[in-house]
């Protein structure tokens, strides 16, 4: 139950949220604070719900980061079980892989989804980040809090990451990547090969870019793209999926769902049948 003034949950539910998502990635609530960015006093007060020590604010914090990576629809569509398989092989054989698919296609949805699994650490780059910036999110992921200097920083991650038993990077977003982070990232993975797989996941221009700076020779894009074990790109909705989906939707009319299977793209798809919703005052 929500409240309907803050759009917040019970705290109660904000409480059981973090024991889960503890439970899921089997850490202890010291790293989860790390990993959240709170206070141990914020969540010693969680703990022992003292909610008037608690801001309606920082709680709805809680439970976004609690959420951020839990999806309420998973469908298994191609794509989003090739995603699993393919972060599977990533972490079975220490690849590097690139991911790429369209916007709307799901594939943010099905990184978060895997990324809920033990050892495995998401992070999101955008073109505000700088390299410092990056890394710390990536420290931050993997709950050891630390800052320095760039060097010790990627050197930090990559022992960290080599402590663990098979984990993998996700970096969401690789299509933005400039060279500077190209350049970073290369260390990294020289550094934790034997050990970590990592997955590229960007737009189709992500790979398009990568082969035309390596044959431009941009520093570092070739031996970077080397180092790609293999791609794997999205092939879109089938029908028998769209179907799927529309009636687990309530859309049983079949001219509605054959006008829908026309929609190659999750996104697109879910829209519409949450627009239809809307219109019918379903929701």
């Amino acid at each position: 139950m929500r409240n309907e003034l803050t759009n917040l949950p019970e705290k109660v539910e904000i409480k059981k949220a973090v024991n889960l998502y503890c439970k899921e990635k089997t850490i202890s609530k010291a790293e989860f604070a790390v990993k959240s960015g709170i206070s141990d006093a914020t969540l010693s007060n969680l703990e022992a719900e003292r909610w008037d020590k608690l801001s309606n604010p920082m709680l709805m914090r809680i439970w976004n980061f609690c959420n951020r990576n839990m999806v309420d629809d998973l469908f298994s569509t191609t794509d989003f079980v090739s995603t699993f398989k393919i972060c599977d092989k990533a972490r079975k054989y220490h690849f590097m892989i690139g991911l790429t698919a369209d916007t709307g296609m799901g594939k943010t949805t099905a990184i978060s989804a895997y990324s809920r699994r033990k050892n495995v650490f998401y992070v999101c780059y955008d073109k505000t980040m700088n390299p410092r910036q990056f890394f710390l999110a990536l420290l931050r992921e993997l709950a050891y809090p630390f800052e320095s200097n760039l060097n010790e920083m990627i050197n930090r991650a990559a022992d960290e990451l080599n402590k663990l038993e098979n984990p993998l990077v996700i970096i969401d977003e690789a299509g933005k990547l400039n060279q500077t982070m190209i350049l970073y990232l290369h260390v990294l993975r020289d550094k934790v090969s034997g050990n970590c797989g990592i997955v590229l996941a960007g737009m189709p221009y992500f790979k398009d870019n990568m082969v035309k700076m390596a044959a431009k020779e941009k520093e570092g894009y070739a031996e970077f793209l080397r180092r790609i074990n293999l791609w794997h790109s999205y092939v879109g909705l089938q029908p028998k999926e769209i179907e799927e989906i529309c009636k687990t939707h309530g859309i049983t009319d079949p001219e509605r769902i054959k006008d829908l299977k026309r929609k190659r793209r999750f996104g697109d798809l879910m829209n519409e049948i949450y627009l239809e919703k809307v219109m019918k005052e379903e929701i």
